[in-house]
């Protein structure tokens, strides 16, 4: 049986819950990364915060950018709102914006396990954890392919 802990990336970043909104978008801009394990202070999963989120929550949702699509004389409204957001980032952290519910998979589980929840939930990146529940790597539709050979 192939192990996710043969396949996946080990080098991933991680945040305190404590970590303000403003460090956490600076470690987006500098990492290949869209998704981000938050720990608390025996550094056990606790929440994960996506891009997707910070950028639909805390900027524009898709209705903001939808409307700008078709009126593009809006914009200039919105860059005051996206002034605020500046000010509002340091004030953040991670615990504010994070989602509790952590799709996540056992270090020593399976490859097709992880393929499996992959599917299920319609995503491409996973959470790998300990035995302790603490974020040790993520596992990728790449790398399964890797598994396999492909």
């Amino acid at each position: 049986m192939k192990k996710i802990k043969d396949f996946m990336d080990v080098n991933i970043p991680v945040v305190n819950k404590r970590t303000s909104i403003s460090e956490i978008l600076n470690i987006f801009s500098n990492t290949h990364y869209n998704i981000i394990p938050v720990v608390d202070e025996e550094n056990t999963l606790c929440g994960i915060i996506s891009i997707e989120d910070i950028l639909e929550n805390l900027i524009l949702s898709k209705k903001d950018v939808e409307l700008l699509e078709k009126f593009p004389f809006f914009v200039d409204a919105f860059s005051e709102i996206v002034t605020t957001i500046e000010c509002i980032t340091t004030l953040l952290v991670a615990e504010d914006v994070m989602n509790k519910n952590v799709i996540k998979v056992d270090e020593d589980a399976s490859v097709m396990k992880a393929l499996i929840l992959m599917r299920k939930n319609k995503i491409n990146r996973i959470v790998v954890v300990n035995e302790k529940n603490q974020p040790v790597g993520f596992i990728t539709r790449n790398r399964i392919l890797r598994a396999f050979g492909c």
